[in-house]
């Protein structure tokens, strides 16, 4: 389900020589990203996130660039109150604000005046925590940025149609992409989504589950449960809403069900891995 963003953005990291995380803002982009990508993972953070400081990054750095983005409309450069240095950039739908995405990690060398606007929660005087990481190169803040808003866009194509009336253009949309799409869009409501897709594709519904098996290699049920799946991990990790209701939020047909595929991907219940969440 998440192949296509996922290819862009393994090109970008590959090239840039960062790790990229989204923080979506609306359902579209919490849908086709893996809910991975929603966690800052460049070994440098996780080296951080394990101190004091870097358990307040987490929290009030986040929440005040949001305050902030307004100023950044066209992204810059962050260091959070640990030293360390990420791109960001901001995606908008006009006033809207859509996700963002960051790119990281480095250190500033040095005598280092950024060149971008610039965002700094490092208080002033306070040495930096992360003591190794890979050193901002002259001219690299430009250069990065620039690759950035290029990614940003490709993920803005993948989300547009889950904004619209996809059925309507249908005909103009790969079958593959409209079939991924469509579910995206109907992961939430059990025994509809075939008629969904049968209806856009002008099929059968018997016709419509061999064509779906032929274009993405996997069968209706098991792209409903990855969508699923991924949705009420975001909502484990970023809610206080109970099990029971995640399970109806994500349209599992019941609980049980719910645990027995959770389980069967991750090895732990649901309860258990908000558990192991919380705990960290």
């Amino acid at each position: 389900m998440f192949e296509l963003p996922e290819k862009s953005i393994a090109c970008f990291e590959r090239w840039s020589g960062t790790k990229v995380t989204v923080h979506g803002y609306t359902d579209a982009y919490q849908l086709v990203l893996d809910v991975m990508r929603t966690k800052h993972l460049h070994p440098l953070c996780c080296q951080t996130k394990q101190t004091e400081t870097g358990k307040v990054c987490q929290v009030t750095d986040m929440k005040m660039l949001c305050w902030e983005i307004g100023r950044f409309r066209n992204g810059g450069i962050k260091r959070c109150r640990a030293g360390i240095l990420e791109w960001f950039l901001p995606i908008w739908d006009d006033a809207q604000l859509q996700a963002i995405v960051f790119a990281g990690a480095r250190i500033a060398p040095p005598g280092w005046r950024c060149e971008l606007p610039f965002l700094d929660f490092l208080p002033a005087g306070q040495r930096r925590v992360a003591p190794n990481g890979r050193l901002m190169e002259p001219g690299e803040e430009a250069f990065v940025l620039e690759g950035l808003a290029q990614l940003a866009a490709r993920l803005k194509q993948f989300v547009e149609p889950l904004k619209e009336d996809v059925l309507s253009r249908a005909q103009n949309i790969p079958r593959d992409v409209l079939i991924r799409y469509l579910i995206c869009r109907n992961y939430q409501k059990p025994g509809q989504t075939l008629e969904i897709i049968s209806q856009a594709l002008k099929l059968s519904r018997s016709r419509t589950l061999h064509v779906i098996k032929e274009e993405t290699g996997q069968n209706l049920l098991e792209l409903l449960n990855t969508v699923r799946l991924n949705k009420a991990r975001f909502l484990l990790h970023s809610s206080l809403a109970s099990v029971q209701g995640i399970s109806e939020q994500c349209g599992f047909g019941n609980i049980s069900n719910f645990f027995r595929l959770f389980r069967r991907q991750h090895g732990i219940t649901p309860l258990q891995y908000r558990k192991k969440i919380f705990d960290k």
